[in-house]
């Protein structure tokens, strides 16, 4: 079942079972495409645009982008609903189609209320008229009389903090003016329907904390909310529903931290593919030895030489992408050209800005080794990697103990760290905190956002 076509459960439904309620955005098979075309030349001239008109059959075929693609999604009034996708998903599309900023190519959008919408910093603003002018100006245009500006522009200027330069041409604004004007205006308009799209992440955090507690108002008085963001908690934090759109369609929707898993899983498995894709090249440049790259990311003598190197996890599968919490094997098989009786492995990881996060060997931790096969492996078993969030690089080599390379692996496999911790530097430590001799229990990370 396509989720897209789903009405969500009603919040008041104690059964469980679906109920009928009122909707304050319904979309059904709303599609939305966009044309590009891209001339070879780079530019247009009178020339070359008398000639198209002349020589039609000439033009370059037109892109056609689906931005939205056969959309059926229904909002209950007094629901908050969190869209979110990569760049690119329909997601900002989708609200200006909601908002009637685009026209939908085919389906229909209705909506029952006021509409009060948050998508582009200053939409509506003239830059020339003053920011009295344009309160005026958009307060008429979000459906208010002369009369109900009149009585609200007192509130609206002093929630935006703009008492000092109300009277100034607005493109004298900064963006986080623009955006304190533009959010202040549109939830003093009593809407019944607010869309916000991403524009909150330019505001000053106390400016930012008095818009939230603005929406938690809002909530609290039935108003149903659109939020796209890329903020992942702020969706589970405030919002009753998650909708995953993904080029243009419903990928998946329903409670917001089921879905909000279901869509970090998926961004995970894309950038594991996109890890291994580069992984994979850099060993293609590394067995080209006649190429300038490959000199500087492998070099040795070869009597021992390194094979293959993979990171595992804790099933043994191949992996490029972990967790902070999560176990992981290096894997480095080797063969032996020449026979040698004074070798040591190594290894390091470094992040992606230069900074040696760890390296080690077998003679620094004092290790005696067995005798070397014709070919073999040798692993190194990390029970929980503690990184924080960031790319790292793996280097591996194995040497003589006065360090005269047999064969070294620069970067021989890149990896990324996914963390939800929150601190700063490379890595985190096993700690626990305690005061006046009481253990402190870590709130997860949901207690966090309560």
């Amino acid at each position: 079942m396509n989720p897209s076509s789903i009405a969500p459960i009603s919040k008041n439904s104690a059964s469980g079972e679906r109920s009928q309620v009122e909707y304050a955005v319904e979309i059904v098979s709303l599609s939305k495409h966009f044309r590009r075309q891209t001339l070879k030349s780079g530019y247009t001239t009178l020339k070359s645009s008398l000639l198209r008109l002349a020589f039609p059959k000439r033009q370059q075929e037109a892109i056609v982008t689906k931005a939205v693609q056969d959309l059926t999604v229904r909002i209950p009034k007094g629901a908050s609903v969190g869209i979110i996708g990569r760049n690119g998903s329909g997601k900002s599309t989708l609200l200006k189609l909601i908002s009637g900023i685009y026209k939908p190519d085919t389906g229909r959008i209705t909506l029952n209320g006021r509409v009060a919408a948050l998508i582009e910093l200053g939409a509506g603003f003239h830059p020339d008229f003053t920011g009295r002018e344009n309160l005026y100006l958009g307060g008429v245009m979000h459906g208010l009389t002369r009369a109900q500006i009149d009585e609200r522009f007192d509130d609206i200027v002093k929630f935006a903090e703009l008492e000092q330069v109300i009277d100034d041409p607005v493109r004298t604004y900064s963006s986080g003016m623009f955006m304190r004007l533009g959010f202040s205006l549109a939830v003093h308009t009593d809407p019944d329907v607010l869309i916000i799209d991403e524009v909150l992440a330019v505001g000053d955090a106390a400016f930012v904390s008095k818009c939230k507690e603005r929406i938690a108002k809002l909530r609290k008085e039935g108003k149903t909310l659109l939020l796209v963001t890329h903020d992942l908690d702020s969706v589970e934090r405030w919002c009753d529903e998650a909708v995953w759109l993904n080029e243009g369609i419903v990928k998946d929707r329903g409670d917001p931290r089921r879905v909000i898993d279901h869509y970090r899983q998926f961004i995970e498995k894309g950038e594991e593919i996109e890890l291994e894709e580069a992984d994979q090249r850099q060993q293609q440049e590394v067995a080209g030895p006649e190429k300038q790259a490959a000199e500087t990311a492998r070099w040795g003598s070869r009597e021992i030489e390194i094979t293959s190197v993979r990171m595992l996890d804790a099933s043994a599968a191949p992996h490029h992408l972990f967790h902070s919490e999560d176990s992981c094997t290096i894997e480095v098989n080797y063969k032996v050209n020449e026979a040698i009786s004074d070798f040591v492995f190594g290894i390091g990881i470094n992040r992606s800005d230069g900074l040696v996060v760890y390296g080690t060997n077998t003679d620094i931790e004092r290790l005696q080794l067995p005798r070397l096969k014709a070919s073999g492996t040798f692993t190194f078993e990390i029970s929980r990697i503690a990184l924080l969030e960031g790319t790292y690089s793996l280097d591996v080599a194995v040497h003589r103990s006065d360090g005269y390379p047999y064969d070294y692996h620069k970067a021989a496999v890149t990896f990324a760290v996914r963390s939800s911790h929150g601190g700063v530097g490379a890595f985190v430590p096993p700690h626990r905190w305690l005061v006046d001799s009481q253990a402190l229990e870590v709130a997860t990370k949901r207690e966090l956002r309560a």
